[in-house]
């Protein structure tokens, strides 16, 4: 197993708080005025924050085209993809963004991150290197250091319940 896979396995559910402090609601919120921003639909081990999100010009999000996701309209009704992840039923492609909320399974103060798996955000993330993006994640799933190869795509800011960091990468 290779080390990202162990680190995967080894990080625990995380029980209790699944939400941003108000303090770091409101700085994300500056974040995205009058932006597109394109979010992520939660599971069970994601922070939930799009109900807290306001002030956004528009608010999209991804859906999985074969081995790769593309953008498109926040719009319900959702149903579960092939990698057991909600998506918009009937997706309405987007290709304008400029801010991404990205989930992982950890992240470092420096902004690297372990996702899932598979490099579909980094995929997604690499067509666009200029736009902000904004890891997301729990206190207890910010590590000293993380394993990163070479297609791993770094966050600009990450955010905890009631911390954040900016990039030093």
């Amino acid at each position: 197993m290779n080390e990202k896979k162990l680190l995967r396995s080894n990080l625990e559910e995380i029980k209790g708080i699944k939400k941003l402090s108000i303090d770091n609601i409101k700085i994300i919120n500056n974040f995205i005025k009058n932006k597109i921003v394109c979010t992520y639909i939660h599971t069970d081990s994601e922070v939930d924050i799009t109900n807290d999100l306001i002030g956004y010009k528009q608010l999209i999000t991804s859906y999985l085209v074969t081995s790769d996701i593309e953008l498109c309209l926040y719009k319900e009704p959702f149903i579960k993809n092939a990698l057991n992840i909600l998506e918009p039923e009937n997706p309405i492609k987007i290709k304008e963004v400029d801010v991404f909320l990205v989930p992982g399974v950890a992240f470092t103060a420096s902004g690297k991150r372990l996702g899932r798996g598979g490099g579909y955000y980094d995929k997604l993330l690499s067509k666009y290197p200029d736009t902000l993006k904004i890891g997301i994640t729990f206190n207890e799933r910010i590590l000293q250091d993380l394993p990163t190869e070479s297609h791993d795509i770094s966050m600009d800011y990450v955010f905890t319940n009631d911390k954040y960091y900016k990039s030093e990468i």
